[in-house]
């Protein structure tokens, strides 16, 4: 199966998280994540966007499309509200 390929963004931190920063970019290409050299990603927002990820990799029709549903998820930190933008590659 053809996967999309996508690109994450942090597009705003609002509060006091020191494992994002705006601007962050990192993509899942095959299933498989990249993250460029000299950023990273914090293991708690990453599980909370696992599952988006995984729906917006597989292809479908427009109208099941998670992404035209939503782009946007926020980390689970109460304190440190963190939007990842979820953008389809291709």
């Amino acid at each position: 199966m053809k996967l999309k390929n996508l690109k994450v963004t942090v597009t705003c931190v609002e509060g006091p998280c020191s494992r994002a920063k705006a601007g962050t970019v990192f993509y899942v290409k095959n299933a498989r994540l990249e993250i460029p050299d000299g950023q990273g990603v914090c293991l708690f927002a990453l599980g909370s966007i696992f599952a988006p990820l995984i729906a917006a990799s597989v292809p479908t029709d427009p109208e099941n499309n998670i992404l035209e549903i939503t782009r946007e998820f926020q980390c689970p930190d109460p304190l440190a509200k963190v939007i990842y933008r979820i953008e389809d590659m291709g």
